[in-house]
C-alpha cells in the first residue's frame, strides 16, 4: 500500500516553486508600484459615482461589504476568485486597485501574510480597516480536528509536526471564520461600523442594509441545522481544515485532513492512513476544494472507494458567483450528499 501512493505521488507532484528572493523581489516591485499609484492620484482608481472605494481580500468579505453598502459603495476583490489566499502574492494590478480604497476589509490570522505589508506602505490616512478575526477567538488548526488518521500513521510527534505547520502558514490560529454564518453575523457588524466611519452621512442606510443581511445569515444558520438533524453521519474527510468552525458549529466531526496546510504534501504513510479511516467511520465521500488541485483527493478516493465532492470556502465561480448566501447552500448540498 505505502508503495503505491509513492507512486501516485511522484506523479502528482508539483514543479518546483520560485526562490523566496524571486518572491521578495516582486513583493518589493509591488510595493513600489502601490506607492507609484498614491502619488498619481485618484484619476487611476476613482470610484463611479462618488461611491465609497472598498477594498475586500476574498469574495464573501467582498460580498458582505457589498449587501451592506449596495450602491453607496464601488467594492475591489484583491484576491481573484478561483486563486487560494494561502498562496496568492499581491501583483501591480491589486497595488492599483486597492490604492485608493477608503475602506480595507481582511480576514486576519494569517490569511494574508501581505496584507499588513501593504496596509505600512499605503498608510493610516483616510483608510478605514476592518480585521474581521480581530476579537474573535480563534481555533487551532487542530482543535475540532480529529486527524485519527494522522495519529494512526504517525504517532503523537509526527501529528504535531504536522500541526505546528499548519500553524505556520496560518499564523494565530485557523482564519476561516467566514463558513460559520453565526460568525458571519458579527463580520458584517465589523463591516457595517467601518463603512459608517468613513461614510458617516449614510449610516441610517447602511444600519438598515445590516440589519436585513444578517437576518438572512440567521435565516441560513437555521435552514443548515435543520439539514444538519437528518444527516446520519457526522464525519467527514476534507482537503484542508477550512470548514473547521462550521463543524463545530453544527456537530460534526472532521476525521482527518488531506493537507494539514495548503502546499504541504501529505506523505503516503498519512494517506494510506487516511484510506483506513474513511473504511472505518464509513465515510462515504472526500471532499477537495475548488481552489486546490483534486487529484491527490482523487487518488484517496479511488483507493477507498468513495466519491470526490467539492466544499468551496471562497466562492466567485459558477453557479453562485460571489453571493455567500447561495455559496453556502451549494455547500449544504454537497454534504447533505455525503453525510445522509
Amino acid at each position: 500500500m505505502p508503495g503505491y501512493f509513492v507512486k501516485q505521488l511522484r506523479c502528482l507532484r508539483p514543479r518546483p516553486k520560485t526562490g523566496f528572493r524571486l518572491r521578495g523581489f516582486i513583493l518589493q516591485a509591488c510595493l513600489a508600484v502601490w506607492g507609484l499609484a498614491l502619488l498619481i492620484g485618484p484619476a487611476q482608481a476613482a470610484p463611479s459615482a462618488g461611491k465609497l472605494l472598498v477594498a475586500a481580500t476574498i469574495v464573501p468579505l467582498s460580498d458582505f461589504c457589498q449587501q451592506i453598502g449596495r450602491d453607496l459603495i464601488q467594492v475591489q476583490v484583491l484576491i481573484p476568485p478561483g486563486a487560494s489566499p494561502h498562496a496568492f502574492e499581491p501583483p501591480p494590478s491589486v497595488m492599483a486597485k486597492a490604492s485608493q480604497a477608503r475602506v480595507f476589509v481582511y480576514v486576519g490570522a494569517g490569511l494574508e501574510p501581505w496584507a499588513a505589508r501593504l496596509l505600512r506602505s499605503r498608510g493610516s490616512k483616510d483608510l478605514v480597516v476592518v480585521e474581521a478575526a480581530q476579537g474573535i477567538p480563534l481555533l487551532g488548526m487542530d482543535e475540532h480536528h480529529h486527524d485519527h488518521a494522522a495519529a494512526g500513521a504517525q504517532g503523537h510527534t509526527g501529528k504535531h509536526a504536522e500541526q505546528a505547520g499548519a500553524h505556520a502558514t496560518h499564523g494565530a490560529g485557523n482564519p476561516h471564520i467566514w463558513l460559520d454564518p453565526v460568525l458571519a453575523q458579527e463580520i458584517a457588524g465589523k463591516i457595517a461600523q467601518a463603512l459608517i466611519q468613513a461614510d458617516p452621512g449614510h449610516q441610517a442606510q447602511y444600519e438598515a442594509n445590516l440589519k436585513d443581511f444578517q437576518a438572512e445569515l440567521a435565516a441560513l444558520d437555521q435552514e443548515i441545522k435543520q439539514h444538519a438533524q437528518a444527516w446520519r453521519l457526522r464525519d467527514f474527510v476534507s482537503f484542508h481544515p477550512s470548514f473547521t468552525y462550521f463543524a463545530r458549529r453544527y456537530n460534526l466531526n472532521e476525521v482527518g485532513t488531506i493537507e494539514a496546510a495548503p502546499g504541504r504534501e501529505p506523505t503516503p504513510r498519512h494517506l494510506k492512513n487516511l484510506v483506513a479511516a474513511i473504511r472505518r467511520y464509513g465515510i462515504k465521500v472526500v471532499f477537495a476544494e475548488p481552489q486546490l488541485n483534486p487529484r491527490v483527493a482523487e487518488v484517496i478516493a479511488r483507493e477507498a472507494g468513495v466519491k470526490v465532492l467539492k466544499l468551496d470556502p471562497m466562492g466567485g465561480g459558477p453557479p453562485y458567483g460571489s453571493d455567500y448566501l447561495h455559496l453556502m447552500r451549494a455547500n449544504l448540498a454537497a454534504l447533505d450528499e455525503a453525510l445522509r
